[in-house]
């Protein structure tokens, strides 16, 4: 009787495999290799030799080293640390680079026939309690590999995904006009209407659509938010396969790491965000795309705007985390020393290979407006954390911290009346949202200032009962953003790490503070403003469920500071006055300082390669996909819910960057 070959899944390590024991499959090491007290490695079936148990794992343990080394020794400076005049940081830069050296090209691949994604990107989790395998998914004759799904762009229906593609075109795109309209549209219909496409779907065309509708998905679910991201992470690991054709050393490559990152701000357990903007900030030089080319370049003006379209992508993804762990920068952050313009805002509709309509619909409004902040963040923490020197027009700190209030200010008045005088009954939805990003981003702002930081570790007392009621501001607009309706994007990377920051800082104002902010508000709004982090800790752990550590590190940390305030209270209660003036022993308490004082500490708690524990809410094999998915989840698609896509006919798919 014919027997159906299964190749077993190799768990053991080596050192196991090669005793004939049983090897738990443990990452990092194996119960066992840690008993004996050595080195557990694991076992490539394919070349019969040693290899590292977790290629991600490896890789951060290897930067780690690098950069404690980093501390007590000079920087090594990569070929592109040369370029001092767009603000290169040699010592970032050098750290990657040492990671990389030897063992891979310029900026893409580990070695040469294996991308750089596989190793940057978390291991996908197989439907098993015995933890992360990566080396079997990729495997073709493994029976759970991701190469043979159970869920796939073919088994999603035409008017489901039609909805979600469209979904991606209105709400999604204009904020990171990755690809021109025209390109995922040519990939979409490759895929799912392959009679009215003039090409086959490629690898290419499924790894963009399936990370496409996977944010559309997370975005677009008003019902089981968790079994949604749960599916959509299902559907990028199918995605993966396609790594080794999509990740090239070019503008398409870039592309496709570009949207992946954009999927991961969504669902950071699938791979290690900050190492993910490196390489692409390094990708961004390499390619030469923070220069902006000469007038008289033999390039179209469709290029030359795709060309800054990637540029400011890149450069705003790096600078938002950069600035969340407090870490220094790749690309340029003076805007004097950023040569590249903004891209054009007119709707791609407008921008043809022919030309570019000037006067066409302007739809990529949240683009440069989210841009223009994190110029002002990127200048906050330089100043405040990088040891770098106050702009030249500024006379004081001061002057400079009330420059940029006025700044922020500014850049909230104008998205305010831009709303206000907005006629496009479609972008309504999408002007409310940057009124609340941007009613989110101005007591971040003060926070950044206001807060106890590097340059300034003891900020003026006023000063730091603003940061105060700040995060609690910052905390109050993320869960407002977290209810917002259908369609508007619900990041969770950033409000996390954002309001996490928060909650440390106003612990320890609440703990260096007492008497000034018990006179300023009730131990009632005390206790809501404590509940109002946890809640919206709460509310993102439905979409990520490392904010739950969030959370219990949170509550750990509110213990003390709250048994310490009620003693306070207790005393002032049992006093007519208080003994000490407002200002004295002011700092004096040092839990604060080693507990709350540094965030880039909390790294380690949102790294996912930084534990073996899945930080997916569902495992791969612990959730079906429903047959249908608009009543599953409550999908809302609007007018164009299953309608055919059409490409404009000047435009041309194929043309060279």
């Amino acid at each position: 009787m014919n027997r159906t070959k299964v190749r077993r899944r190799v768990l053991a390590c080596a050192r196991c495999r090669k005793r004939k024991l049983s090897c738990d499959g443990k990452v990092p090491a194996c119960t066992r290799c840690v008993d004996a007290g050595v080195e557990c490695v694991g076992f490539d079936s394919s070349t019969q030799r040693e290899a590292p148990r977790s290629i991600a794992g490896f890789l951060e343990m290897h930067i780690a080293n690098l950069n404690n080394a980093g501390r007590s020794s000079a920087a090594i400076p990569s070929p592109a640390a040369s370029h001092e005049s767009y603000g290169k940081c040699s010592r970032a830069d050098g750290l990657v680079d040492l990671a990389m050296q030897d063992i891979t090209p310029k900026f893409l691949g580990v070695t040469q026939k294996r991308p750089f994604l596989s190793c940057v990107v978390k291991g996908t989790q197989l439907p098993s309690r015995r933890g992360p395998v990566g080396s079997t998914d990729l495997n073709e004759n493994h029976p759970r590999s991701i190469m043979n799904p159970q869920t796939n762009l073919d088994s999603i229906a035409w008017k489901t995904a039609s909805g979600l593609f469209n979904n991606y075109l209105e709400r999604v795109i204009t904020q990171y006009p990755i690809y021109h309209r025209n390109d995922v549209t040519a990939a979409f219909n490759s895929v799912y209407v392959p009679m009215s496409s003039s090409r086959q779907a490629t690898s290419r065309d499924r790894y963009i659509v399936s990370i496409i509708i996977a944010i559309s998905l997370s975005t677009a679910a008003r019902t089981k938010q968790e079994k949604a991201n749960a599916l959509a992470s299902l559907i990028v690991r199918q995605a993966m396969q396609y790594i080794p054709e999509v990740a090239t050393n070019d503008i398409p490559g870039l592309q496709a790491i570009l949207l992946l990152t954009q999927y991961i701000f969504l669902n950071p357990g699938m791979a290690d965000v900050w190492l993910l903007t490196g390489l692409i900030s390094q990708a961004v030089i390499d390619l030469g795309l923070h220069q902006e080319l000469p007038s008289g370049a033999n390039i179209t003006a469709y290029q030359r705007d795709m060309r800054r379209r990637l540029f400011w992508c890149a450069w705003e993804m790096e600078i938002g985390v950069c600035c969340i762990f407090q870490y220094p920068f790749t690309l340029p952050i003076q805007p004097s020393q950023i040569s590249v313009e903004f891209p054009v805002e007119v709707d791609d509709t407008a921008i043809t290979q022919a030309g570019i309509n000037i006067h066409g619909r302007v739809s990529k409004f949240t683009s440069r407006r989210i841009c223009e902040f994190r110029l002002l963040e990127a200048e906050i923490i330089s100043v405040m954390w990088h040891d770098k020197p106050l702009p030249q027009a500024c006379t004081s700190v001061d002057d400079w911290k009330q420059q940029c209030v006025r700044r922020i200010e500014k850049w909230r008045t104008e998205i305010y009346e831009s709303a206000a005088n907005n006629t496009d009954v479609s972008f309504a939805e999408r002007w409310k949202e940057m009124e609340l990003y941007s009613d989110i981003t101005v007591p971040y702002v003060l926070v950044a200032l206001y807060r106890p930081t590097k340059a300034i570790p003891s900020p003026p007392v006023d000063q730091l009962l603003q940061a105060f009621r700040s995060t609690v501001d910052v905390a109050g607009g993320y869960c407002l953003q977290n209810d917002a309706d259908y369609g508007r994007i619900k990041y969770v990377f950033h409000p996390c790490h954002h309001v996490f920051n928060c909650a440390t800082v106003f612990l320890r104002i609440l703990g260096l503070c007492q008497h000034q902010i018990s006179e300023l508000y009730s131990y009632e709004d005390i206790e809501d403003y404590m509940r109002r982090f946890a809640q919206c800790f709460q509310n993102i752990s439905e979409r990520w469920a490392a904010a739950k550590r969030c959370l219990d590190e949170y509550e750990r940390l509110l213990i003390p500071v709250k048994q310490g305030y009620q003693e306070y209270l207790n005393q002032k209660a049992m006093q007519a006055r208080i003994s000490e003036t407002p200002g004295e022993g002011l700092y004096s308490n040092n839990y604060f300082a080693d507990q709350m004082d540094d965030t880039v500490n909390s790294f380690s708690m949102f790294n996912p390669t930084a534990s073996s524990t899945s930080s997916d809410p569902l495992s791969a094999g612990s959730y079906s996909a429903p047959y249908d998915w608009h009543a599953e989840f409550n999908l809302d698609f609007g007018p164009e819910y299953g309608a055919i896509h059409h490409l404009d006919h000047q435009f041309s798919t194929t043309a060279p960057l």
